[in-house]
């Protein structure tokens, strides 16, 4: 658990470093390129940045919903595995009992 907390803060510092700092402007050398073509290029970049992190977060929490849940279902499976240990503990004493009365 403490591992893929350190991994998800490295992966959520490289997005929000990515996405903050590299904004890459395409600009080509027609003279069709105007200050709105690049202006409309920066507010998508910023916009996509958003969204990417808003599907990191949401991703993150997808993540911890199926932690919860698989910790329930292991801690389900332990319960019926103690439960069939112990009726298996409690039948080899009975198993034994009536040995040691048949001799």
């Amino acid at each position: 658990m403490a591992n893929s907390k350190r991994l998800f803060g490295v992966v959520r510092r490289k997005l929000l470093r990515r996405s903050q700092s590299r904004i890459t402007i395409i600009r080509s050398s027609a003279p069709e390129t105007t200050q709105e073509d690049i202006s409309a290029v920066k507010i998508q970049s910023f916009f996509r940045g958003h969204l990417a992190r808003r599907a990191f977060k949401a991703l993150k929490s997808l993540v911890k919903l199926q932690a919860v849940a698989r910790g329930v279902l292991v801690r389900r499976q332990a319960r019926i595995a103690l439960h069939c240990m112990h009726a298996l503990a409690r039948l080899q004493v009975r198993v034994r009992a009536r040995q040691l009365l048949s001799h």
